[in-house]
């Protein structure tokens, strides 16, 4: 097993941190995961991206020509990433913030509100792992959702109230992916 992930929206959207999350829940699973981050001066509110590759086998580069799985969270990243994103590709997007839908042939195309869901939930700073939620469904050989679980419990120890909103947002995630 092998995926390469893209993960792309403006600086402050938590991608950064979903990388190093997914990268890590890879690692406690016995996977191999290299995590590769795009700072820059892009990230105070221009596009900000991560690679992320989760593998059975050694990973011998971070860097993504072809993402298998791609969250894109706003319509600038889309623009920037839609000419990387081929016909086997799961695509989880931001319906909130991606107004212009191209004509893509991704394998799975999943339009989600993962900003009002994160609003539900309590916190729209949580549609990253809304987003979250929605992949570990698509492509459920990714990760399981209790290693996310148990990372999010270490990350959120001293504040109770955002681990609860976080916990549910990834099931908020997890179940609007069922019938996107």
């Amino acid at each position: 097993m092998k995926i390469d992930i893209l993960l792309s929206g403006f600086g402050g959207q938590g991608l950064m941190s979903l990388g190093k999350v997914i990268a890590t829940a890879a690692i406690l699973e016995n996977k191999f995961a290299t995590y590769m981050p795009s700072y820059g001066p892009e990230v105070r509110g221009g596009t900000a991206y991560c690679y992320v590759k989760i593998s059975d086998a050694p990973v011998a580069s971070p860097l993504v020509e072809i993402p298998d799985a791609a969250i894109i969270l706003n319509q600038q990243s889309l623009d920037k990433f839609k000419n990387q994103l081929d016909k086997n590709c799961i695509l989880i997007l931001n319906s909130d913030l991606i107004q212009n839908k191209p004509n893509l042939s991704a394998k799975k195309i999943s339009y989600l509100p993962l900003s009002s869901a994160a609003i539900k939930c309590g916190d729209i700073k949580c549609a990253n792992v809304v987003a979250l939620g929605a992949l570990i469904r698509l492509k459920p050989d990714i990760l399981k959702q209790g290693t996310i679980i148990g990372i999010l419990k270490k990350i959120f120890s001293a504040n109770n109230s955002m681990l609860n909103i976080n916990i549910k947002a990834l099931s908020k995630g997890h179940e609007a992916a069922k019938n996107p």
